[in-house]
């Protein structure tokens, strides 16, 4: 395995995965890998986040060239063969109604049908959960089929409300809280998946499924409790 890498200042790196995320297993397995990573060099290491190809590693002081090669080497001979990953395909309520989805119409130019059609398909997709970025808690979700990709907004909304459901190009997000926002809103559900009072904050993991159910305008409004954990099954990833 080659690995590329670059150093980011003197206390961290960024490794660049490009040619070993090759798998629909691999967001789980980056998962396990900057878990373990940290476990195995926890006196030097700080932190370890993740994007779509790449993982940065955050050291806790100025470390030398031979501890980094320690690190890179570690990688490269990293493996899950014959273990087991447990994640969650979580069921999350959403209110598709125009009142929340007003961004879809733009975008279909009020077309009805296209609108509706775009819902409709929408509903059938079972999503990963990718990263978090953006903000504390914001997930991005993957696994939009590429006829559904919105392109973002030339202007950004100055302000979104928390739980609003977007896309933007390929992505689906859940914003966790009240911010700036340049994506497509098409939905809006009461379930925050972020709560900084809680360990760990965010309760849905890399490598977790998501599959969003219809609920009607006055269900979302009855559901004031945004502390409930949506309902989910575990399945299990062999590597």
């Amino acid at each position: 395995m080659s690995l590329k890498y670059n150093f980011f200042g003197e206390k961290a790196i960024i490794i660049d995965l490009k040619n070993i995320i090759n798998n629909k297993i691999s967001i789980a397995w980056k998962a396990e890998l900057c878990l373990s990573l940290k476990k195995e060099f926890n006196e030097i290491v700080e932190d370890v986040v993740f994007s779509s190809f790449e993982i940065t590693i955050f050291f806790k002081f100025v470390t030398v060239k031979s501890q980094k090669k320690n690190i890179i080497n570690w990688i490269k001979s990293f493996n899950l063969k014959k273990q087991n990953i447990s994640r969650n395909i979580w069921e999350i309520p959403a209110c598709f109604d125009k009142t929340f989805s007003n961004d879809i119409l733009v975008q279909k130019k009020y077309n009805l049908i296209a609108y509706e059609t775009y819902i409709s398909e929408f509903l059938k997709c079972k999503f990963e959960a990718h990263h978090y970025g953006f903000l504390p808690g914001f997930l991005y979700l993957s696994g939009l089929p590429l006829k559904n990709h919105l392109p973002r907004k030339p202007s950004p909304e100055k302000s979104i409300y928390p739980g609003t459901i977007a896309v933007g190009e390929s992505n689906v997000g859940i914003y966790p809280q009240v911010s700036p926002g340049g994506w497509n809103r098409i939905g809006r559900t009461h379930c925050s998946l972020f709560n900084r009072k809680i360990n760990p904050p965010c309760y849905v993991l890399p490598g977790d499924k998501i599959k969003f159910i219809s609920i009607s305008l006055s269900e979302y409004q009855n559901n004031t409790n945004k502390t409930v954990v949506p309902k989910s099954s575990s399945f299990e990833i062999s590597f």
